[in-house]
């Protein structure tokens, strides 16, 4: 029996009743909330899902289908979706999606061809269930919800007579001359003087364009030859409905600076009710968020715009590819939810299909995304995008300084961190004992010395609700919080959290605060909001012990540093940026990959939101666009670079970051390869490039040998990135790598990563001609760095005048083991031999815990792909004690023609499961919640065609050793990277099943199931 191996994993979901019933019909047994699953793992609820198929989408065919000719473009130039031989193809595709959402029993709703083989469905959690098993799907994937992500061009050092626009890129005027960036966002407002364009010309009779200039087609479109000899087509299109109140939209605001505005409102409109949509959106690529407006304006928005923000003049500003042609594609629709943002999925691959048709150079994604997967939609269509040559930048997320929180960890995409890179615009709290806290500002008027409160000691008095906590709502600011008769006249004193930072700044207003104290707790960012009353954002640092404990005290608002303290270090990884590792693929790939300025970034804001042309924003949205930018810059001046070549040039030439005591940050997790660095980047020497070959063996690795059997597979470490990282490193682990010359030269390598040994061969590489590819390997061995701990260093290749430099993180673990073994013993007393790598050279204590009897429950059931029912499952339950250490689950088959499913519903409705390639199934819980276990052994299928095959449901609660188990030797003594054989034995159990569980170190575990006859 095959099925998708890279289902294999635990899944994890709240609060959803686990349903059985004697008939077919939905089942929530597999109604698992997506947002919190693992790696690699599919779980499914009724709802609107994204089906994907195996069959490679017209962007990157290149042959197969009998009478139809190959569509992948050639290296360098765009695919051409209107050949007759890409609609043919495409119609093919459409057929197949068709058919296999009919074998269903649904149908297709959008349907998609060029950037996903895919269509979206209407689906229960059965037939969800059913296509993922279906042998031409490549995955399901829910319609989720996602979120945008929240002068930097003199810190880039891009203006002036010595900036890299002069220098590096052909002056201001060409700065990105010929490349559209698009912009997958919430709009944009066109009214913006960064977007301000003319009407572009009408060519006249055996007239052709010229390159870079913007010309309209005789169907009224805007086209442009680009600077890689494609030519690109958009459109601008009319809203829908009625107009936004506040400024109409008529499809007529395009220019020759914007050539393109399209929006994708199908699954807003369809799913997210009216009563629940903000009455301001308007149904068309008008943005009235501010997001869109401000990354498109921050990567390409026009040079020379006077900016200011609340009467306060800021000087002129510019997006990094002033140059640059931008297209929108609005798939993010305010709702009253500001977590979700009603960014769909759908809405996301639509965007990015509707972008490769039309031509653009650059994606920009400040959009929220998964952090457990390379196989998503979204994943896959960027996949498909680039591999006809867009270079895609995209936002690392905003869940930091957590680890594991980062987004978007394919290859092809650039992942961007955000970075600090200015210290001017600070204000600071002077207190009337002479202390002083610097913070974040950008007040437009100071507030002398005047009484302060904490407002969390001036609650409103509201006897509405009783379980109201007032002192709580006043602590945070929120709205209808505050006693006026407390706060009137005075400073007021709000903590960050729960509500918006400017809402909370307007609750003070309304209570007639004149100033605000915005206090951090814990530590976090600070961040540059325009408030509603003259504002300083701090971290606590002692100031709210300092407030309560004297009352006397009074505080003046000042709109700038004078404290006295030295300068902030700059750059710095801001706290919010999302940090590595990443997940998805075991911690073999490095991401984030690079970082840009994203804290308190000026750009371009839409007026519909607060009455203001411009604003500061923060975020990794904020950084992203950086990027995007720079590759335009970039791929101007180089047209036939790769993305993956763009995405090199920046990573290997970027500069160090600094701590907060002005150190170099050494965490890769955080800084990727570093701050990139505008005129370093346009000439790295040498590249890691990659491309389709590349990136499909990637994902034929990924998937488990599933998704194209004629691709050789490559595993994480060894894409071609340029990066280096290892998610467990035992023994000697080789990894290898590619350098391309863009000039003659010679290299040689140096490697530091503390406490690893690392060796370089060859180590040294002769270019002799441009375009020269050679080979090396990288072997890593641990020697002294901590276990469970990344080390991280860097790899460098120095030339005459260059170097190209690559960061490094490698984890060593003390040893690995199998995670479960099942023997079936001849009497109580028997002995198995485990199989472990040792990754020391130091003994490895080995403990254990059990064994102890199991509950067995063996049972024959009829298989049902389509529900969970008593006819299909053996059911049983498991009763945790507090002191449990371990909780081990399985359902164990008869036949391997079987195909049984797991699933444990924990005693606080938390429901996990395991549905894998394999016929048994087994699952173990460390430190499990004491109580009452459901658990379900679900007959899926039989390959070999049986009625009826049985299955065996085995529970079992560990506690400490209970005697009956023993391992030896113990310690184990192996030399590092050295395989070796530890046997366990027990003795006097009684017939039945028993569980155990044998700990190496903190490293590794095996489960150990003894049945006795």
């Amino acid at each position: 029996m095959r099925r998708r191996s890279f289902r294999a994993a635990t899944a994890l979901a709240l609060g959803l009743p686990l349903i059985l019933s004697s008939v077919a019909g939905p089942s929530a047994a597999l109604a698992l909330a997506a947002e919190t699953q693992p790696p690699g793992v599919e779980i499914f609820k009724d709802g609107q899902y994204i089906v994907m198929l195996k069959g490679k989408p017209v962007a990157t065919y290149d042959g197969g289908v009998a009478g139809i000719a190959a569509t992948k473009p050639d290296k360098g130039k765009k695919v051409k979706t209107d050949s007759p031989e890409a609609r043919q193809y495409a119609a093919h595709l459409g057929e197949r999606q068709q058919q296999v959402a009919a074998e269903a029993g649904t149908s297709v709703g959008q349907s998609f061809t060029t950037a996903i083989n895919g269509f979206t469905a209407d689906l229960t959690a059965e037939q969800a269930g059913v296509l993922a098993k279906h042998p031409d799907v490549l995955s399901v994937s829910e319609n989720v919800q996602h979120s945008p992500d929240y002068s930097s061009t003199e810190f880039l050092g891009l203006p002036g007579a010595d900036g890299a626009w002069e220098q590096q890129y052909g002056g201001v005027d060409n700065a990105g001359k010929g490349v559209v960036v698009g912009v997958i966002d919430t709009g944009y407002y066109p009214d913006s003087a960064f977007f301000a364009g003319d009407e572009p010309v009408r060519l006249g009779p055996g007239e052709t364009p010229e390159p870079g200039e913007p010309y309209l087609t005789n169907n009224g479109q805007i086209a442009m030859l680009k600077s890689d000899g494609e030519t690109f087509i958009g459109e601008c299109e009319k809203a829908q409905g009625s107009s936004n109140s506040t400024r109409a939209w008529t499809g007529e605001e395009c220019n020759s600076k914007v050539l393109s505005a399209r929006y994708f409102a199908e699954d807003f409109l369809r799913l997210v009710p009216p009563e629940q949509r903000d009455p301001r959106e308007s149904i068309s690529p008008l943005d009235i968020n501010s997001h869109g407006t401000h990354t498109a304006s921050t990567a390409a928005g026009n040079n020379g715009v006077a900016a200011a923000v609340d009467g306060r003049e800021f000087g002129e500003g510019s997006g990094v590819a002033p140059e640059a042609k931008v297209s929108v594609y609005k798939i993010c629709w305010e709702d009253t939810n500001p977590a979700t943002g009603g960014c769909f999925s759908s809405a996301s691959v639509a965007a990015i299909e509707q972008a490769v048709k039309d031509g653009v150079d650059v994606l920009n994604y400040s959009i929220s995304g998964n952090n457990n997967s390379v196989l998503d939609p979204v994943a896959l269509a960027f996949f498909n995008a680039a591999a006809t040559g867009i270079f895609v930048s995209a936002s690392a997320g905003n869940s930091g300084p957590a680890a594991e929180t980062v987004n978007h960890s394919a290859p092809w995409l650039t992942t961007v961190a955000a970075s600090t890179f200015s210290n001017e615009l600070q204000g600071t709290v002077e207190l009337s004992d002479g202390s002083k806290y610097r913070g974040a500002s950008v007040m437009s008027s100071e507030v002398p010395q005047t009484d302060l409160v904490l407002s969390r000691e001036a609650p409103v008095a509201d006897d509405r609700d009783p379980a109201t906590d007032e002192v709580e709502n006043a602590r945070l600011c929120l709205p209808a919080s505050l006693d006026s008769t407390k706060t009137t006249g005075k400073i007021v004193v709000c903590e960050r959290g729960v509500n918006p930072r400017v809402e909370k700044s307007q609750v003070v207003k309304d209570a007639g605060g004149v100033g605000m104290v915005l206090v951090n707790v814990p530590t976090g960012s600070l961040d540059l909001d325009l408030h509603a009353v003259p504002t300083v954002h701090i971290d606590d640092d002692g100031f709210l012990a300092k407030v309560a404990g004297n009352a006397e005290l009074t505080a003046a608002l000042v709109d700038q540093d004078t404290t006295g303290l030295p300068e902030i270090p700059l750059p710095q990884v801001a706290a919010f940026s999302s940090r590595g590792p990443s997940t998805a693929v075991g911690g073999d790939l490095l991401k984030p990959d690079i970082a840009a300025p994203g804290v308190g970034v000026l750009a371009g804001v839409s007026p519909v939101t607060g009455g203001e042309n411009f604003g500061f924003l923060s975020g990794t949205s904020m950084a992203a666009p950086q990027v995007a930018g720079l590759a335009a810059l970039l791929m101007a001046e180089n047209p036939g670079w790769s993305p993956a070549a763009v995405k090199s040039a920046m990573m290997t030439t970027a500069a160090d970051l600094q701590t907060a005591d002005g150190g170099t940050d050494g965490d890769k997790f955080a800084t990727g390869a570093g701050n990139v660095d505008a005129a370093a980047m346009a000439d790295p020497g040498l590249v890691y490039d990659a491309g389709v070959t590349d990136w499909a063996g990637f994902l034929e690795s990924a998937s488990g040998g599933d998704v194209w059997p004629d691709i050789e597979p490559i595993e994480a470490k060894d894409v071609n990135v340029p990066s280096i990282a290892l998610g467990t490193l035992t023994g000697s682990v080789t990894v290898s790598r590619t350098l391309t010359a863009l000039e003659p030269g010679s290299y040689t390598a140096s490697i530091d990563v503390p406490g690893v040994d690392a060796v370089v061969e060859p180590a040294t590489l002769e270019f002799t001609e441009a375009g020269q590819a050679l080979d090396f390997t990288v072997t890593f061995r641990n020697e002294s760095a901590d276990y469970g701990q990344a080390a991280m260093g860097e790899l460098a290749w120095s030339g005459e005048d260059r170097t190209v430099t690559s960061p490094v993180a490698v984890r060593p673990v003390a040893a690995l083991a199998p995670p479960a073994v099942t023997v079936d013993s001849a009497a109580g007393t028997g002995e198995q031999v485990l199989e472990v790598t040792s990754g020391t050279d130091d003994p490895i204590d080995i403990t254990v815990e059990g064994m102890a009897k199991a509950n067995v429950l063996t049972e024959e059931k009829t298989p049902d792909p389509n529900a969970v029912t008593t006819a299909s499952a053996v059911i049983g339950t498991l009763t945790v004690p507090a002191d449990t250490q371990t909780a081990q689950f399985a359902i164990n088959a008869a036949s391997e023609a079987a195909d049984w499913d797991l699933y444990v519903k924990t005693p606080t409705g938390e429901q996990l499961t395991v549905a894998t390639a394999a016929s048994s199934e087994s699952l173990t819980l460390t430190a499990p919640a004491a109580g009452k276990y459901q658990v379900i052994g679900h007959l899926y299928a039989t390959s070999d065609g049986a009625a009826t095959s049985t299955g065996t449901l085995v529970t079992a609660a560990l506690g400490k050793a209970a005697g009956n188990l023993a391992v030896t030797p113990n310690p184990l003594e192996l030399a590092n990277g050295e395989s070796g054989e530890v046997t366990a034995q027990w003795t006097g159990l009684e017939p039945g099943s028993w569980v155990g569980l044998v700990r190496f170190g903190d490293s590794a575990a095996t489960a150990l199931t003894v049945n006795v006859p």
